[in-house]
């Protein structure tokens, strides 16, 4: 058996809504290949999971007039359903805001950083699209709009 482990992942949708089709395509394409490279001997993990933490997501939540967590924690779970109705051969489904394995990773590598000195806090101000989740610099954009979604963009300003 060969020794090295490979990782297998899909994205980790956001779960603003219930999933669609192409997240299906996706879990069933990265389970074809987790099962052809486990036939072929090698060691595999496959995980999936949901980006429960994001500002589609609350906005989404918002506009259903439901508390965030409720909202989040059933498409959440719609995710999670999915791939088992797709009998899906994940090791792992991985949710960022409740999994324990994920919080722990997450302490254990945010202490790392503060040990070696490499956090700080800044303030960061640019033009974001909700859509992409995604800052742009002006001159990425199409006359001040995403390139993707041609909406106009927000500036949003936060520490980090």
């Amino acid at each position: 058996m060969n020794s090295t482990k490979t990782y297998i992942t899909t994205s980790i949708p956001y779960v603003n809504a219930a999933p669609h089709v192409g997240f299906a395509l996706e879990l069933v394409q990265a389970d074809a290949y987790a099962r052809h490279s486990r036939l072929l001997g090698k060691d595999i993990r496959f995980q999936c999971g949901t980006d429960d933490k994001s500002l589609k997501n609350v906005r989404a939540a918002e506009a259903a007039g439901r508390p965030v967590a409720d909202f989040v924690g059933e498409n959440a779970d719609r995710f999670e359903q999915l791939g088992r109705h797709l009998q899906i051969s994940n090791d792992a489904f991985v949710r960022t805001s409740t999994d324990t394995r994920h919080i722990t990773c997450v302490h254990s590598l945010w202490n790392a950083c503060a040990r070696n000195g490499d956090l700080y806090r800044k303030n960061y101000e640019g033009f974001y699209c909700v859509g992409c989740e995604q800052f742009y610099e002006l001159t990425d954009l199409d006359d001040g709009r995403c390139p993707e979604h041609g909406i106009p963009l927000e500036t949003v300003r936060e520490e980090n």
